[in-house]
């Protein structure tokens, strides 16, 4: 549609002056047991070394909470 892709560090003009901008973008993240289950091991380590996540998967069961 010929349009822009707005982000974070957008600034548009207002049509009746002033200048609009994103202050928060309303998304967050968050680690569910869903994405605990499904994560590759071998990714993990390589964003974290310093945890071993095969165990932290095998120790991890439905009845925990984890937030």
């Amino acid at each position: 549609m010929g349009k822009s892709c707005l982000t974070e560090i957008s600034q548009l003009m207002c049509a009746t002056g002033g200048k609009i901008t994103v202050i928060q973008h309303g998304q967050t993240s968050e680690l569910s047991k869903q994405n605990i289950k499904n994560a590759d091991p071998r990714e993990m380590h390589v964003n974290n070394p310093i945890v071993n996540f095969e165990e932290f998967q095998d120790s991890f069961n439905d009845d925990d909470e984890y937030e």
